[in-house]
């Protein structure tokens, strides 16, 4: 039993839920993972792997540490694809058949221009965080080489290091609100329908837009349950980011409908 990728020409309409239906999307993503906890956890791997990945090669370079950091959270949702193509499986067969690793590993060639050009822009926004956060550390840290994470840490309340820290992570907030409010329903929504990424995007923005107490909190949640996996060492990610990439998907069919 298989799914295809659906053409349509109805119109998205955002709807208005309440902040309630957070807990409602992480129970039926916690449902997911329980329905296909193999696939789901290759993907949770996959990101505990990208985690001691980026620890390794760059614990010398703070300021790239830092944005690949932000690149792990901003890009959360274009790499998830894969469970919001297992969780739209699972969606389809409703227990009448077993969601494809596979397919979900490919499953961006049913809308890949979309997707492509969403990476392109992604890419953009990372890259000019990536310069301004290099601009920072060379305006604050007027010295020959850059401080080492330890030092930043170590310092980081001091009265001296507070402009830097409120510039720092100011900025950060600004770019990794732009990308959860252009993409948090995006994803899914262009996996789902052959959208353009532009549509996709004002649809993202809009559903934010009509719930910003719902969205705040489901940002919230994301990141928490992202910093719970960042505590662990990584290892708790192998479980969070299949639960957030599940209920992001129910997320989606909560606050679209289609006419």
């Amino acid at each position: 039993m298989d799914i295809t990728h659906q053409s349509s020409t109805e119109h998205p309409v955002v709807r208005h839920v309440m902040p309630s239906y957070t807990l409602r999307w992480l129970r039926l993503g916690w449902r997911d993972i329980k329905k296909s906890p193999v696939d789901a956890l290759f993907y949770g791997a996959a990101f505990v792997l990208m985690g001691y990945f980026l620890s390794y090669y760059f614990s010398e370079a703070p300021q790239i540490v830092i944005t690949l950091s932000a690149l792990f959270l901003l890009a959360g949702p274009f790499l998830a694809i894969g469970l919001y193509d297992l969780a739209r499986q699972m969606e389809a067969f409703d227990g009448q058949g077993r969601a494809s690793l596979l397919h979900s590993m490919v499953a961006w060639r049913g809308n890949i221009q979309a997707f492509s050009l969403y990476a392109v822009l992604l890419a953009v926004v990372v890259f000019a965080w990536f310069r301004v956060s290099l601009l920072m550390f060379a305006l604050f840290y007027d010295t020959a080489a850059l401080p080492s994470i330890d030092d930043i840490l170590r310092n980081a309340l001091l009265p001296e290091n507070l402009p830097f820290m409120l510039v720092y992570f100011g900025t950060g907030f600004f770019f990794a609100a732009l990308v959860y409010g252009c993409s948090v329903i995006a994803m899914p929504m262009m996996l789902d329908k052959e959208v353009d990424t532009i549509t996709a995007m004002v649809n993202s923005l809009q559903a934010v837009y009509k719930n910003v107490l719902t969205m705040l909190l489901w940002a919230v949640i994301i990141v928490g349950l992202t910093a719970v996996g960042f505590a662990t060492m990584y290892l708790g990610l192998i479980l969070t980011v299949p639960l957030v990439g599940f209920a992001s998907w129910h997320a989606y069919r909560d606050l679209v409908s289609y006419q």
